[in-house]
């Protein structure tokens, strides 16, 4: 049964007196549901809190896969290297030069892990919302925020950093003698 209120303040107080007067006509408890459409849209708000955090959980363990996957690509780097980082600081380079030009690199890979990503899901969003859109026959639009695009690119660069500082330290830390004799 469907029930108009003309006063939308009244709307939770008529729900409970109708429920109540059911309960009451029928002799049983918990006979009625009454909803209003306040309390479907907190339940739907509860449930979109709740896809939220799964959301949240499931790019947290992307960025911990992405960050380890750049901590071993620089670390595969930095052995690859070792003879020519030797060289490097055999004519003089000190170990901030050798820490900045690994961060520099883990920086790079990571911005263009993150503008491929960003440009990747927001095709996605589009190519989902058209077919959607074709397939329950209405427009839904795919919203794309340049700031969360902005934010995306620069939560991979920040993981870059972090995910490139281990490697990059080793990298610095090397000895000379011990980096040029490395084969």
């Amino acid at each position: 049964m469907f029930v108009r209120v003309y006063d939308i303040s009244k709307a939770e107080d008529i729900a409970e007196e109708i429920a109540e007067r059911i309960d009451e006509n029928h002799k049983l408890e918990d006979f009625t549901q009454a909803i209003t459409m306040g309390s479907l849209i907190e339940q739907l708000e509860d449930v979109f809190k709740m896809l939220q955090a799964v959301l949240v959980g499931i790019a947290s363990i992307a960025l911990l896969v992405a960050s380890m996957g750049i901590m071993n690509t620089m670390l595969m780097s930095v052995m690859e290297r070792t003879h020519e980082i030797g060289v490097m600081k055999a004519v003089g380079a000190t170990d901030a030069a050798v820490l900045l030009l690994f961060l520099l690199e883990s920086c790079v890979v990571s911005l263009i892990g993150g503008v491929l990503g960003s440009a990747i899901g927001a095709l996605g969003a589009k190519v989902i919302s058209v077919g959607a859109g074709a397939y329950f026959g209405i427009e839904i639009p795919a919203v794309i925020k340049i700031r969360i695009i902005m934010g995306g690119i620069g939560v991979a660069l920040l993981v870059g950093i972090l995910s490139g500082l281990y490697p990059a330290r080793k990298a610095s830390k090397m000895s000379p003698v011990e980096a040029v004799r490395y084969e």
